[in-house]
C-alpha cells in the first residue's frame, strides 16, 4: 500500500513531493510509518523503482496473455488501445514511470530493476513480431516501443482532448513490420 501511495504521489504530483511524510499523509497511517520501513528516501525511491517494475512487468505478461495478435492490425489496435489507457486511465501511472526513468538517469543503481522490467517486454514484442514473420523482431519491437514511448510522452506533456493514436500506430507498425 505505501508503495502504490508513492507512485501515485510521483504521478500527480512530481518525484520532488516524495517524502516519507507525504506518503503517511498521502496513506493515512501514522506519521513515521513510511520510514519505519524505508529508513532514507533513496530506500525508499529504490523500493518503488523494484515495486513499479513488478507491477509493469505483471502487467505485460497479462496483456501477453491476452493479446495474440495475428496480423500487423491486430497488433496495431492493442498497441493503440495501450497507448489510450496510459495516457488516460492510468495517465498518473504513466506519468511516475517516465519521472522513475528520469531519476534512474541520474542514479545508476536504479537502472538494473528497470532495464530487466523493458527487456522482457521487448522480448514479449519480438515474439509477437515474430510470429508476424518479422526478419528482424528485436530491432523493430524496440523501433516500436520507442515510438510509442515518444507518443506517450507527447500526448502526457501537450493534452489532446481528441487524441486518438489509432492511425498513427497502424501506419507505424505496417510499415515496421512489412519492412
Amino acid at each position: 500500500m505505501l508503495l502504490d501511495t508513492a507512485i501515485a504521489i510521483v504521478g500527480n504530483q512530481g518525484i520532488r513531493q516524495l517524502t516519507h511524510r507525504a506518503v503517511d499523509a498521502a496513506a493515512r497511517v501514522p506519521a513515521g510509518s513510511t520510514s519505519n520501513y524505508f529508513k532514507t528516501r533513496q530506500a525508499l525511491l529504490s523500493a518503488i523503482v523494484d515495486h513499479f517494475a513488478a507491477r509493469e512487468q505483471t502487467a505485460w505478461e497479462t496483456i501477453a496473455e491476452l493479446v495474440q495478435p495475428g496480423t500487423p492490425g491486430e497488433l496495431a489496435a492493442a498497441l493503440a488501445a495501450y497507448v489510450r489507457r496510459a495516457t488516460g486511465p492510468d495517465r498518473a501511472v504513466t506519468i511516475a514511470r517516465y519521472s522513475l526513468f528520469i531519476e534512474a538517469a541520474r542514479q545508476p543503481q536504479l537502472q538494473q530493476r528497470l532495464a530487466e522490467t523493458a527487456r522482457t517486454v521487448r522480448e514479449r514484442g519480438a515474439q509477437w513480431l515474430r510470429t508476424l514473420g518479422s526478419t528482424d523482431p528485436e530491432g523493430q519491437c524496440q523501433l516500436i516501443l520507442d515510438q510509442l514511448d515518444g507518443i506517450m510522452l507527447h500526448q502526457l506533456a501537450f493534452p489532446d482532448p481528441s487524441f486518438n493514436p489509432d492511425r498513427a500506430i497502424t501506419l507505424l507498425v505496417g510499415a515496421i513490420v512489412t519492412a
